[in-house]
């Protein structure tokens, strides 16, 4: 498969994410840090008669496409990896079932964003990541907690409606991601996941859907410059 971009350290492909992992050598990834979409379907029904109350059973569409994206990724990875996803309160129930089916040790790091966001009552100032981890993976992070509070990008610096700070992927690609370590992430958006594993001197491989996101990734990567030494 062509690459959409690429240099010394980083490959991006543009199409679906499960049509290019199976082309990838198996397993490839040190670690699997991405931010897929969660917003749940029962969203989509808030305008039915007041009468209707929500069913789990409106979950089912999320369920089914995340199983398959797990078990597209999973064998990707390599046995001492790491497989790191955003998710939310809501979307997180969903989330864990299948990738607690595959992974030995799991984890929740919640990241504080530090302010309340939009809404009523308690208003939402984190989101979620599930980690999950080989039997021996990696680590160089010591004792770290569990909650990592990095500022969000402002909104109108960012390149994809849900541009992660590259702070905070640093700080989740440093201490689970060797030296020479390769990250994948298989919902690229903007590139920012891309742009902090090779900062850090890490390979990356990144997978975008929408070649909007996937043309501003690639200008975002050429246009700053190449990191080839690890911390």
């Amino acid at each position: 498969m062509t690459p959409y971009y690429a240099d010394d350290l980083v490959t991006l492909y543009l199409g679906d994410c499960r049509e290019v992992m199976a082309s990838l050598p198996r397993p490839i990834a040190h670690a699997v840090i991405t931010d897929p979409p969660f917003f749940m379907p029962a969203q989509q029904y808030a305008g039915r008669d007041t009468a209707w109350q929500r069913s789990w059973a409106d979950t089912s569409i999320l369920a089914t496409w995340w199983e398959a994206i797990t078990a597209a990724i999973t064998p990707t990875v390599m046995p001492d990896g790491h497989f790191l996803v955003f998710c939310d309160d809501s979307s997180y129930p969903v989330f864990y079932p299948p990738i607690y089916t595959r992974w030995p040790n799991l984890g929740c790091l919640v990241w504080d964003k530090g302010r309340p966001g939009m809404g009523t009552g308690w208003r939402c100032s984190s989101e979620l990541i599930i980690a999950a981890r080989g039997r021996a993976a990696y680590w160089s992070g010591g004792a770290a907690g569990n909650v990592l509070k990095f500022t969000p990008v402002p909104p109108g610096l960012r390149v994809h409606p849900v541009d992660k700070p590259e702070s905070l992927l640093r700080a989740l690609i440093g201490p689970t991601t060797p030296s020479h370590g390769l990250v994948l992430d298989p919902f690229a958006g903007g590139g920012s996941t891309l742009l902090a594993a090779r900062t850090l001197g890490r390979r990356a491989i990144g997978i975008e859907l929408d070649e909007k996101y996937a043309e501003q990734a690639a200008r975002r990567l050429s246009q700053q410059p190449l990191m080839t030494a690890a911390p």
